[in-house]
């Protein structure tokens, strides 16, 4: 049968956010929990067309889906989701097709920001490990994100809805 998608959530998912939790100025722990986020609504919606096809019976595609986990968090799967696929493919404004899903254009959009204060981020470090640090994002609008709020966001959802599906 495979992995279930709640074991992936408890496999993958968890594990990645509690490793951003402990470091968030880690770009690369960012990196690694916005993939295995990202990747669980592709798994979920494989996973539930095979084995509870009923689950997925509303979403024509899985764009369908995640536009509907776009809404359901407000928004911040699209973020994750954004900050994924611009790791793994270094440059989401190359094709108008996918580029239009992602806010985040490339990797360059994400760094890690130390904090002067706790409202204030400034002073983009070099140093992806300085501490005390957070992963900001750089939206296509100039607008910025924290990083960590949204994949915890995410991460939420996932928890309130998966165990009821799987």
């Amino acid at each position: 049968m495979g992995m279930t998608p709640f074991e992936f959530l408890e496999s993958f998912v968890q594990g990645n956010l509690a490793d951003c939790q402990e470091n968030p100025g880690s770009v690369r722990r960012a990196f690694n929990a916005a993939v295995s986020a990202s990747q669980l609504a592709d798994h979920w919606y494989t996973y539930s067309k095979r084995h509870n096809p009923h689950l997925v019976a509303s979403f024509k595609d899985l764009g369908s889906y995640v536009e509907h986990l776009c809404q359901e968090t407000s928004g911040a799967f699209r973020e994750v989701r954004s900050v994924a696929n611009a790791y793994k493919h270094l440059y989401t404004d190359v094709s108008s097709k996918f580029g239009g899903y992602s806010s985040v254009d490339s990797t360059g959009a994400i760094e890690a920001v130390m904090q002067l204060d706790e409202s204030n981020l400034e002073m983009v470090s070099e140093d992806y490990q300085a501490t005390p640090s957070v992963v900001v994002v750089t939206r296509r609008d100039g607008s910025k994100l924290e990083f960590l709020p949204a994949l915890e966001k995410v991460v939420e959802y996932w928890w309130a809805n998966i165990q009821n599906s799987a």
